[in-house]
């Protein structure tokens, strides 16, 4: 088994201490001969230099692309799974950079669950009404990438297909990175071994959470506003109340892509409602709260997520 663990590395210039952990992590825990492939690009350059120190790291030159958000990330995905695979990776698995393992020997249980028909075991985020694979922790066999050729994301010929309509009313799925590992499987008629949420414990119900008792994912690292579905539910039906149409929007949100962070945040407190910015402090104070009991004490934190206590 030659395990290729694929990650992008969009670091925040405070995060350097969450970098070391999930690579530590990984380094402790990983049981099999692995090589981590990271892409670099818009990495701060001390970052850069933290890795190209590391003997377990190859870094893969990729050309950059303008995209933002999740089609950044599947975009370097994409190039990082080919260039596992180009050197005779047997088994890939993509980990976010704010998700790693926290048992020793998981790749060798994550693998032990596929099969002929079951190539994939992934981090499954049901709490976030997502039912498909998820990139936090994606494990895949080389065998089904050569012979089936998923995408990490799908073109927009095939998100209008009457097979991808049908797929979304049998399985509740959020279409972002992942959804065409989800799309592959089921169109296939593929099995995928899903790692459920299975805290006891936690102060939120997605940030801060630990799945199949293997993988960690704080959650939303490397981006700005830390809302998942519950909380754009929430804001979206307050736009519908008020402001701004759905419709204008969403053309404000496709544009903010391509304008720096420090502009859109700038500018947020205009276009954004009163409930959207409650939303996300909320979610903020969640993410702040979690980010530093893992930093302070990994381990601790981790056995108490695991727990019936509440802390």
């Amino acid at each position: 088994m030659k395990l290729g663990i694929v990650v992008v590395y969009l670091v925040a210039p405070e995060d350097g201490d969450l970098l070391d952990l999930h690579l530590d992590q990984i380094a402790r825990l990983t049981e099999v001969p692995y090589t981590i492939y990271g892409s670099v690009n818009r990495l701060e350059a001390p970052f850069v230099e933290r890795l190209r120190a590391r003997d377990d790291v190859a870094i893969v030159d990729c050309a950059s692309t303008p995209r933002r958000g999740y089609e950044e990330h599947a975009y370097y995905l994409e190039l990082l799974i080919r260039a596992a695979l180009d050197d005779g990776c047997t088994h890939v698995v993509m980990f976010n950079v704010d998700s790693f393992p926290i048992r020793r020997g998981w790749a060798k249980e994550m693998v032990g669950h596929l099969s002929p028909t079951r190539p994939v075991a992934a981090v499954v985020r049901r709490e976030n009404d997502d039912d498909k694979p998820h990139p936090s922790g994606l494990l895949f066999t080389r065998e089904f990438w050569l012979e089936k050729r998923p995408t990490v994301l799908l073109s927009e010929e095939e998100l209008a297909s009457p097979e991808f309509a049908r797929y979304r009313e049998e399985v509740e799925v959020i279409v972002d990175t992942g959804i065409g590992y989800g799309f592959k499987l089921w169109s296939e008629g593929l099995d995928w071994h899903a790692l459920p949420r299975s805290n006891k414990a936690g102060d939120h119900y997605i940030i801060g959470s630990i799945y199949g008792d293997l993988v960690f994912h704080l959650g939303g690292a490397a981006r700005g506003p830390k809302v998942h579905i519950r909380e754009r539910r929430k804001i979206d039906a307050h736009r519908n109340r008020h402001a701004l149409s759905r419709a204008t929007y969403r053309a404000v949100r496709f544009g903010a892509r391509f304008v720096p962070e420090r502009i859109r945040a700038a500018l947020r407190p205009w276009i954004e409602p009163s409930a959207a910015r409650e939303a996300a402090r909320e979610s903020q104070v969640a993410y702040d709260r979690a980010r530093a009991r893992l930093l302070e004490d990994p381990d601790s934190f981790f056995a108490w997520l695991r727990s019936d206590s509440i802390a």
